[in-house]
């Protein structure tokens, strides 16, 4: 849409709708509060549309009050940016840091570096939306674009309104900016068609303006609440099959843009995630069949290995609780290399890459035992007394959202029975007796009498674990919709006394709390079980009904290892040895070769590092370390050469399309250039109708210029229309003029079959 009428020009509505965008698009951002410092915004934006309204006004040509905006903008951001840095000394020292810290960020771009420079991201988006203020007046006051106004504001707008999680309403700002949006279109396109009815003496209601936005906001503000009332879409097989496939130069971006700029803060928010920091042993469960994701694998993996989210130490009152969950996990990169995990032994690395299908999903699933992904992760977890780290969960820095992706790697187990019956319970570190042997009082003595029971003549955690895994799933009944247990009544002694029916949360907390009673450290794990696997995309679609929780005990040298008391899942036993029964394990993961249980996997922590540094990433290096001095300079001389020759040519053509006379004389180079001819006898109205003729598209630009040489030429006046602009016609014909010319010569090249 386009307008030009004078009063709309000079029109003060317009300006304060245009700041009223700004101003709401600014304040997003710093309700955002991504990052300190962008406080600046609302000046900016403010300080961009008045000097673009200025230099709009001014008489300025465009060139030159472009370069004045540049000017402008390079001194206030500037001088807005420095003032947030924490500087005492001068401020050549502070635009000196700027312009430091600004490179380095290029460094970092081309070299594939990860930045944490929050500045960076206020110099920015400062800049940007000094773009923003002045482009608002340009395309307002100078050369009238509605869409050039509203498009760009609106865009940063909704991308911060898309992926912000915290709890501010931003939404809000999104409807109040699409109100005014509205409102501005509304007033523009009203002008423009009040122009043209008095341009031709129809006489119309001065009041129609009132009625007319009246009516403009009332359908916004339905649109608005029809828009606000639709429902989400969920996730499903069809949709999560074609985003997997159609968006990988987006999230290519999205994770470029966290690694350039993962100084960002985030914040929780309602999830998918089935898990919290807390699980619950409650009544009746539904989980449905919503698609969650695919993980695709080098191989099919054993029964022995889940998907897991989450692990709880603590159990009290029917609840299992995670202690090490903190406000402020720690942060870590995917170039910060492979995370400070205890070493242990019998174990494989596996690669995964996980499609995301929910719609808002924190926890990144994987393997047990994470070495490192590609995303920027939130580690929730402890230290153990050597300085390792003890993880507890995983969680994407920034929200996942449907059809992202990552990557992600594991170290399986694959230590075999004999290995980890005969590792010693003397060997227990001391962080694992002090957290995963704690027992409620409310366990009751006829459960630990069971545990006792079953694990009479076993010396092993091991004999133990498996012995209590056996008798819950062959004496528990599965079932998902048993009631809660009674008020006073512990959970696990009501599934194991009373109803001898549960699901996987009950079973879990049955073996757990036994194996505790018997001395073996235990915790309970919830994320999914492995899904269906498709052999031929070597893949598994986990969906919400691969729910799970399942049992870890803590073995010295090998870690965590997984046991399956649910009787609905499939159990996994391990070989004897990695001598004898090996193919019952090498039907899981393939050709993988079991280590000797004494070697410690130093070169798979190597190995996994290796993995995640693709060879064809280019190194953190300097920017001009990537490209010869001389491929740059001829580049540059390029560009200025480039850049004069259009300079020339605007120069040129600005000489004569501003000059009605010289205008007219280039209708006729073009119609000779067309192969039409002006014959002396004719009239400048004839000879244009010719090129009319052969070019229709054109033919209200070239009547213009036609009628306004006339004038010019015969009239007693002897001058064209003071508000005639030769060079806006010239703006409009010239692309038509140029498509034709190209049509005709390629027509010509074909022999002349099409005859125009």
């Amino acid at each position: 849409m386009t307008y030009s009428d004078k009063r709309l020009q000079d029109g003060w509505p317009l300006l304060l709708l245009a700041w009223g965008m700004l101003l709401i698009a600014s304040m997003a951002i710093l309700q955002a509060d991504l990052v300190d410092g962008l406080h600046i915004l609302p000046i900016v934006a403010s300080l961009g549309l008045f000097f673009g309204w200025l230099l709009a006004k001014s008489h300025f040509n465009d060139r030159t009050a472009h370069i004045f905006s540049l000017i402008f903008g390079i001194f206030f951001v500037t001088f807005l940016v420095g003032t947030t840095l924490d500087y005492e000394g001068l401020w050549r020292d502070r635009v000196v840091d700027l312009f430091a810290r600004q490179v380095a960020w290029i460094q970092k771009a081309v070299g594939g570096g990860t930045s944490r420079d929050s500045i960076i991201f206020v110099l920015q988006t400062t800049a940007v939306f000094w773009i923003l203020g002045y482009i608002a007046a340009w395309f307002t006051f100078r050369k009238p674009y509605v869409w050039r106004v509203i498009v760009p504001i609106g865009i940063v707008l909704l991308s911060v309104v898309y992926y912000y999680n915290g709890p501010r309403p931003l939404l809000l700002y999104l409807a109040f900016f699409t109100l005014l949006a509205l409102v501005f279109v509304a007033i523009t396109h009203l002008t423009s068609e009040e122009g043209a009815w008095r341009a031709e003496s129809i006489r119309y209601d001065k009041g129609i303006r009132f009625d007319f936005l009246r009516s403009g906001l009332l359908a916004a503000l339905i649109a608005l609440l029809v828009a606000w009332s639709l429902p989400t879409m969920q996730a499903s097989a069809a949709v999560g099959d074609a985003v997997s496939g159609a968006s990988g130069p987006w999230r290519s971006f999205q994770d470029t843009w966290t690694r350039l700029f993962s100084s960002l803060r985030t914040y929780g928010t309602s999830t998918s995630d089935p898990y919290q920091d807390s699980l619950v042993l409650g009544g009746p469960r539904t989980v449905g069949n919503t698609l969650v994701m695919d993980v695709y694998v080098p191989e099919e993996l054993p029964y022995g290995v889940y998907w897991q989210a989450i692990s709880y130490d603590t159990y009290a009152d029917g609840r299992w609780t995670a202690s090490d969950i903190s406000d402020e996990p720690v942060v870590h990169y995917p170039d910060d290399g492979a995370l400070n995990v205890p070493l242990t032994a019998s174990r494989e690395v596996i690669t995964q890459t996980v499609i995301n299908y929910l719609p808002n999903s924190s926890f990144l699933y994987a393997a047990p035992e994470v070495l490192n992904t590609d995303k920027q992760m939130l580690v929730d977890g402890s230290y153990d007394e050597n300085g390792d780290l003890l993880v507890t969960s995983l969680r994407s820095r920034f929200l996942l959202r449907q059809g992202d992706q990552y990557e992600v790697l594991s170290r399986v187990s694959v230590a075999d029975a004999t290995s980890l019956r005969n590792s010693s319970t003397a060997e227990y570190p001391q962080w694992v007796t002090d957290r995963y042997l704690q027992l409620p009082d409310s366990v009751t003595p006829e459960t630990i009498a069971l545990a006792a029971d079953l694990s009479q003549g076993y010396d092993s955690p091991f004999d133990k674990a498996i012995v209590i895994r056996d008798y819950l799933r062959s004496n528990i009944l599965y079932n998902d919709q048993i009631e809660a247990a009674p008020d006073g009544v512990d959970p696990v002694d009501y599934i194991l006394f009373d109803i001898q029916e549960g699901y996987c949360n009950y079973y879990a907390s049955a073996m757990a709390v036994m194996l505790r009673s018997q001395g073996v450290p235990t915790r309970v794990v919830s994320g999914y079980a492995l899904g269906d696997y498709d052999e031929a995309s070597s893949s598994y679609r986990v969906r919400s009904s691969n729910l799970h929780t399942w049992v870890e005990s803590y073995f010295p040298g090998y870690g965590w290892i997984q046991f399956e008391p649910t009787s609905s899942i499939p159990v996994f036993d391990r070989p004897e040895s990695s001598g004898a029964g090996g193919d019952a394990f090498a039907t899981g993961v393939g050709s993988l070769d079991l280590p000797d249980r004494d070697t410690l996997p130093e070169e798979d922590v190597e190995r996994a590092t290796s993995l995640l540094n693709d060879p064809s990433t280019p190194e953190d290096t300097g920017l001009f370390d990537k490209v010869p001095l001389w491929q740059i300079g001829i580049a540059l001389l390029i560009l200025v050469a480039a850049g004069g020759a259009l300079f020339l040519a605007n120069s040129y053509n600005r000489q004569i399309e501003t000059d009605v006379d010289k205008s007219f004389s280039r209708l006729g180079n073009w119609s000779s250039r067309l192969g039409l001819q002006w014959q002396p006898n004719q009239t400048p109205y004839e000879s244009a109708e010719v090129l009319v003729s052969a070019v229709p598209a054109g033919q209200e630009p070239v009547r213009n210029l036609t009628h306004q040489y006339v004038q010019k030429q015969f009239s007693p006046q002897q001058q064209e229309a003071s508000d005639f602009d030769p060079q806006q016609e010239w703006r409009t014909l010239r692309p038509i003029l140029i498509r034709e010319t190209i049509v005709r010569y390629l027509d010509r090249l074909n022999g002349g079959r099409k005859q125009k």
